[in-house]
């Protein structure tokens, strides 16, 4: 992953990202060498350093009368990264509690392309128990690493999994989930008629999600009490009527 992509992906704007790269190989500057290095508007690049130095990635010292910047320790992102999570983890239980006021209410939200999708598994790492009708095959096919990690997971936090599969799934993806998850992970195989399915069915909590694994990939994640409770039947007598 490239300096710029990565530091835009934990939340440096592009000017910011910049002039942290700038000093970073650069070492000590003025703002105005900064601003006709990067070629930044000298009022703007006040702006800039104020900001990276509130989130701590550069220092401000005082030389000859004149103000000069340098980097801090790059270790620094890393607690500018805790920092948030601390945020977060303060305005969770009033974020919660607004959501719950909602909770009856059917929520549809939809994900595109194999990054959401992974959005949607790791929201899935708060059940207890997930139930799935899926291609275990085809899932790990969009990327094997996250998955296998993924799986170990869901084995970390003993989250029991309950998953109809065609046979070309219980070959191997199904038989490599059970190595890692044991008595977590139980499956049943559909009758060998049945092609390889391209979807994947997933309840959990008060959630349904139905995706589809063959471009495009996409997912349809519904929160609703009462069309999970129905769903849940549909699985329970497909799950009964399937030999174990």
């Amino acid at each position: 992953m490239k300096l710029d992509e990565g530091l835009k992906n934990i939340g440096l704007k592009g000017s910011e990202i910049k002039v942290y790269l700038y000093l970073l190989e650069n070492g000590v500057s003025t703002p105005p060498q900064i601003a006709k290095s990067t070629k930044i508007a000298r009022t703007n690049t006040y702006h800039i350093v104020r900001a990276l130095e509130e989130k701590g990635l550069i220092e401000q010292h005082k030389k000859r009368k004149r103000f000069v910047y340098l980097p801090t320790d790059p270790a620094a992102l890393l607690r500018t990264l805790e920092r948030r999570r601390e945020i977060v983890e303060q305005l969770l239980p009033d974020l919660r509690a607004l959501h719950k006021i909602q909770k009856n209410k059917p929520s549809i939200r939809f994900f595109e392309g194999t990054e959401q999708i992974k959005e949607i598994f790791m929201q899935m790492l708060e059940a207890e128990e997930i139930l799935g009708i899926a291609s275990t095959k085809k899932l790990f096919e969009l990327d094997p690493k996250f998955f296998t990690s993924y799986t170990k997971l869901m084995k970390h936090r003993n989250i029991m999994f309950q998953d109809i599969l065609s046979h070309p799934s219980g070959e191997k993806t199904a038989k490599d989930t059970r190595a890692i998850m044991g008595s977590l992970y139980n499956y049943k195989l559909l009758p060998s008629q049945y092609e390889e399915l391209a979807t994947n069915f997933l309840i959990w909590n008060d959630n349904v999600v139905l995706m589809t694994l063959e471009e495009p990939v996409f997912g349809t994640l519904i929160t609703n009490k009462n069309l999970v409770a129905t769903f849940r039947v549909i699985f329970e007598i497909i799950w009964g009527v399937i030999p174990s």
